[in-house]
């Protein structure tokens, strides 16, 4: 467990009005932020505490000249922004320089901290297409491919799939990772329901709360005040009663798929969008020791329905639901990919991740990542897959 810092209020006071209101409101938020952003947010607070009144506003000094040219100014960063601020800032036309100006701001302060705890912990991604037999003999993520090798399988994987999963999971882990940040699982289906040792969010369970989200946002009126007030409505409920244990149990793990779902992405509409989306924001914020994305398969667009940005197509359109094997894997071997490049963007996952991407119906996986030359006997049988992922996992 994080302590939770102490922010002094004299650096409060001197941190920019958009910059401060930030810091404020993720403190506000201690308690359902993860270990790892835990850990992110105290050691760039600390390293900002220290840091000399002369390097602390050549830091910050573009930012503060940006808030002044948006007519923010100068103002107490505890208040937090108001409804207006917030609408200064997203219509001004210096909206895309601020954000720049945010970004370099966390890329100087995370390059200066010293090392973080588990930042250097092996890790493990794991990237798994619905049925692609159509893609046998054809070239898959050649961007990828010059990265890693092949390695062939003596079966299909989703055999392979269940047993490798629950011995990953079973492991005893080497590192101090914090039980709710080590084996994470995204599907569409209900593969890993299970699966035990593991955070499991599956796009199906949630379908209750989904709907009721969707129902909502299909309700909103058009003016900016009916969609302020619906949001901030979805934000507040209590959305337990309309999922199962993962969120019933964990406010930590409920907020996150609220925030999943509400942030855009295509997560209430399509399952493939959630569990890409929702990997990709576990990557960024959870850092799991272990994650596991399965894609699958998803329904044909209706008519007069696949138009409608919110819609659920099932409600609004009574023709029976068609499977769409080439849309999805279309959209799979795409969302995989962002998968993995989400992964390289998070400083703990470069050059300490293993990466496995296949398909349930291949036997074949492609590796990325270091230690791919321990597996030198083709065809692999399960056991040395297993075992080849278990060692790295424990080196």
């Amino acid at each position: 467990m994080v302590e939770e810092p102490r922010l002094p209020a004299e650096l409060l006071r001197r941190l920019p009005a958009t910059f401060g209101s930030a810091v404020h409101d993720q403190l506000r938020q201690w308690e359902v932020l993860f270990p790892a952003e835990q850990r992110q947010l105290r050691a760039q607070l600390d390293w900002l505490s220290g840091l000399a009144l002369p390097e602390f506003e050549h830091l910050f000094a573009p930012l503060e000249e940006l808030e002044t040219r948006m007519a923010l100014g100068r103002r107490d960063s505890a208040a937090g922004l108001g409804v207006r601020d917030v609408g200064i800032l997203a219509r001004s036309p210096l909206y895309p320089q601020w954000r720049r100006e945010v970004g370099k701001v966390f890329n100087q302060i995370d390059a200066s901290l010293s090392s973080i705890p588990l930042q250097a912990a092996p890790r493990l991604l794991l990237v798994v297409l619905p049925p692609a037999a159509s893609l046998k003999d054809q070239p898959v993520w050649p961007a990828l491919v010059k990265l890693g090798k092949w390695l062939s399988l003596d079966r299909s994987f989703g055999d392979v799939l269940s047993g490798l999963a629950s011995s990953l999971v079973r492991r005893t882990s080497g590192a101090d990772f914090d039980a709710i940040e080590r084996n994470w699982a995204f599907e569409c289906g209900s593969r890993f329901s299970g699966l035990p040792n593991a955070t499991v969010l599956s796009w199906d369970a949630l379908d209750a709360l989904r709907r009721e989200f969707l129902r909502r946002l299909n309700a909103v009126e058009r003016d900016l005040r009916s969609v302020d007030q619906t949001s901030e409505d979805l934000k507040r409920e209590d959305i337990s009663r309309l999922a199962g244990p993962p969120l019933t149990g964990s406010p930590k793990v409920r907020e996150f798929v609220r925030a999943v779902m509400l942030s855009g992405n295509g997560s209430l509409v399509f399952g493939n969008s959630f569990v890409e989306w929702g990997a990709a924001e576990a990557l960024r914020r959870v850092q799991p020791q272990i994650l596991i994305a399965a894609f699958g398969m998803r329904q044909k667009l209706k008519p007069f329905s696949s138009l409608v940005l919110f819609e659920d197509q099932t409600r609004s359109n009574p023709v029976p639901d068609q499977d769409d094997p080439s849309g999805s894997l279309a959209d799979a071997v795409l969302l995989a990919e962002y998968v993995y490049l989400a992964s390289q963007r998070v400083a703990c996952y470069p050059g300490h991740t293993v990466t496995l991407l296949t398909a349930v119906d291949w036997n074949r996986v492609l590796i990325l990542g270091p230690q791919t030359a321990r597996l030198t006997n083709e065809p692999a049988t399960p056991e040395q897959l297993a075992a080849f992922a278990l060692s790295w996992l424990g080196g």
